[in-house]
Order: C-alpha cells, then structure tokens, then sequence
C-alpha cells in the first residue's frame, strides 16, 4: 500500500451508551462505505457504555469512508437505529431513530443523507436517542445514547 493511502486512512470512533432499563442486543447492521470486520458491540448493557471503532479502508481502494448503521432492540421489539456518514471528503454526519416495524437500510441511508447532521435527537415510544459526531475531524468521535424518557 502506497505512504499516501495509508496516511488517508481514517476511522470512526463511536461510544454507545444505553441506559433503558435492560440490555440492548446487535440484531442488524449495514456498512455502506468502511471495513466489513468491525467489531460492533454485540449486547450494550443498561447502564453501560461500549465502544467500538470502524477503519475507512477497504479492499475496494474507490471506496474510502465510514458510512454504516447499527441496529440495536429491545426485548420489547423496540429498535435503536445508529447510523453515521464519515466520507473522505466531506464533513461527518449522525442520523439515529427508534423504530418498531422492520428496518429498511435504503430509507435509513436516505435518511442519513437528506436529515443527517453533526447533532441528532428523537423521542418516540417513551424513548430518547441522541447522537453527535465531530463534523470537522477526519477520524471523530461518535458519541450516542438510548434511554427512557425523562
């Protein structure tokens, strides 16, 4: 690998926090752009934060960037929809949502692209998710939490 490519590698950095009163289980994910063998979190327990961090580079050298979605659930079926957009080239974006009905990644990644910003949050089913990155920084931190509403 060329000195150039690997100083263009760049990760995602992410911290998911859980505090829902029970654990959350990793039932879905999706890697648009990024390594396919990131270790994502499998169970996040309540009151626990785990971490995790997604490298840009692939095998597919056309193809730099983090861009991918994490689906956590509930016991109750209740979905926590964690998706980011760290490309090359551009400033980084969050978009997250909870969800009930089955997830549909192509509407996620439409989401994502059309509502994503450095800052998100959504409150539904008695729920708050929240999710932020470091828009400017090549490899940002991704901070986001799952929780009962206040």
């Amino acid at each position: 690998m060329a000195a150039s490519q690997k100083n263009a590698q760049q990760t995602t950095n992410g911290k998911l926090s859980n505090s829902s009163s029970e654990a959350l289980t990793l039932t879905d994910k999706k890697v648009w752009q990024g390594s396919h063998y990131a270790d994502f979190p499998e169970i996040i327990e309540d009151g626990d934060a785990r971490e995790f961090t997604h490298e840009s580079v692939t095998d597919d050298a056309d193809s730099h960037g983090s861009v991918a979605g994490l689906v956590y659930r509930r016991r109750d079926g209740t979905k926590w929809v964690v998706a980011w957009s760290n490309p090359l080239d551009e400033n980084s974006k969050v978009y997250t949502d909870i969800q009930r009905q089955p997830v549909h990644w192509g509407q996620i990644k439409t989401d994502l692209e059309k509502r994503g910003k450095p800052k998100f949050k959504v409150t539904k089913f008695g729920y708050v998710a929240s999710i932020e990155i470091d828009a400017g920084s090549r490899s940002p931190t991704m901070k986001a939490s799952f929780g009962l509403e206040a």
